[in-house]
């Protein structure tokens, strides 16, 4: 399944449609983000589509960015839009809970080019910690900043 994260008003078509409550007839599933786990099978979606949603969470990024690798099947994607820490808008929404750069995953990236995994991504996460990802890509979008990951198995 594909699986849209936060669909607010403007659903995506050709995924599944989650927001934190059932809003409009086009939310297929309820629940809340911060609540974890997520009440979704372990490796049972395809691709997860965040757009403008992460930010707002209070949890840690390690935890949200492992519920993800956690429903995905190995190869499946993640592909989600962050502020970005050069916009100035991006501080402007008071519930916005961080802000990133381009390189802020690639502490989950072994294959990353750089130096960020090797020198401090293979210890922040404790001994043992195997929910690695592949960066596929960075993009400017509007002027946040689009990411899409790819989990590892």
């Amino acid at each position: 399944m594909n699986l849209e994260l936060g669909c607010g008003n403007h659903p995506t078509p050709g995924c599944i449609h989650h927001d934190k409550w059932k809003h409009s007839t086009h939310v297929d599933l309820a629940f809340d983000l911060q609540e974890v786990p997520w009440p979704l099978q372990d490796e049972s979606v395809m691709m997860l589509l965040a757009t403008d949603v992460f930010e707002h969470l209070k949890l840690d990024v390690q935890t949200w960015l492992d519920e993800c690798w956690r429903v995905l099947v190995p190869g499946g994607t993640l592909s989600m839009r962050l502020p970005a820490y050069d916009n100035p808008y991006s501080f402007r929404d008071p519930t916005h809970q961080r802000i990133f750069h381009p390189e802020s995953f690639l502490y989950w990236c072994p294959h990353a080019k750089g130096t960020v995994w090797r020198d401090f991504g293979r210890y922040y996460f404790g001994e043992g910690y195997t929910k690695w990802w592949e960066q596929r890509s960075v993009t400017r979008e509007v002027k946040d900043i689009r990411f899409l990951l790819c989990k590892m198995s």
